[in-house]
C-alpha cells in the first residue's frame, strides 16, 4: 500500500493513495448523490439527517480500505485500541470560485480527506498561530503579516489525508472548472483503551 507519513504544522498526517483503477468508479458514485446548498460550497444532502456514507454500500469497499489504512497508522503510533473505526462521514462539493469555511473537527480523535475529484490549484490549507507570536508581544513590521504558519495540501484525486482534528482547517477556491469534491470521516478508537495498568476502558462506536 502506497503511503507516507509526513507533518502538518509539527504533528504528524498520513497520506495513502486509492488504486487508480478504482477512483473513478467512486467519482461515478459520489455524482450520483443529492446535494444541498451551503454559504460557500454544496454538502451531501443527507449529512443533516444523520446519515453517514460509510453506510452506504457504494462507498463500502472505500471505507474498508479506509480502516486498513487506519490499522497501519494505529500500530504506526502505538496505539493500545483494538481499532481506529470511522465513526462519521460526509462529502463537500466545491464549483469554480467557491471554497470551504474555516474549522475544526469535534468529537474526533482523528479527521481524514478524501480527495475524489478535482482540478490543480484548490488546495486544503491547515494553520495556527506562530509560536514566537501567540502573546502580545508582537515586535514585527505591520505590513510582514506572517503571524500564522500555514501547510498547503494540493487535491490530488484519490489521495487519502490522515490529520489530527484540532488544527484549523480550510480550503482555498476552486479555480478549475472541474468540481472539487471531497469525502470527509472522523475516526475514533474501538474497543479496549488502556495506558497499562488499570488504566484502561472500552469503547463501542
Amino acid at each position: 500500500m502506497e503511503n507516507s507519513r509526513d507533518s502538518i504544522l509539527g504533528a504528524p498526517i498520513y497520506r495513502f493513495y486509492y488504486p487508480q483503477d478504482k477512483v473513478e468508479q467512486v467519482k461515478k458514485e459520489i455524482f450520483k448523490l443529492q446535494w444541498v446548498k451551503n454559504p460557500q460550497n454544496w454538502m451531501w444532502s443527507d449529512s443533516d439527517h444523520g446519515k453517514n456514507l460509510h453506510d452506504l454500500p457504494q462507498f463500502a469497499e472505500l471505507f474498508e480500505w479506509f480502516h486498513l489504512c487506519l490499522d497501519e497508522i494505529k500500530n504506526d503510533l502505538g496505539l493500545t485500541c483494538d481499532s481506529l473505526k470511522v465513526v462519521s462521514s460526509w462529502a463537500n462539493l466545491n464549483e469554480k470560485g467557491q471554497s470551504f469555511h474555516d474549522h475544526i473537527h469535534p468529537n474526533a480523535f482523528m479527521s481524514s480527506n478524501y480527495y475524489v475529484c478535482g482540478g490543480e490549484g484548490s488546495h486544503t490549507v491547515w494553520h495556527m498561530v506562530n509560536p514566537y507570536f501567540e502573546n502580545n508581544i508582537l515586535p514585527l513590521d505591520p505590513d510582514f503579516g506572517e503571524v500564522e504558519i500555514k501547510h498547503y495540501e494540493p487535491t490530488e484525486p484519490g489521495k487519502f489525508i490522515v490529520f489530527p482534528p484540532h488544527i484549523y482547517h480550510y480550503s482555498t477556491p476552486n479555480l478549475n472548472k472541474k468540481k472539487r469534491i471531497t469525502i470527509a470521516a472522523n475516526i475514533f478508537p474501538e474497543g479496549q483503551v488502556s495506558y497499562g495498568g488499570v488504566s484502561r476502558f472500552n469503547v463501542t462506536v
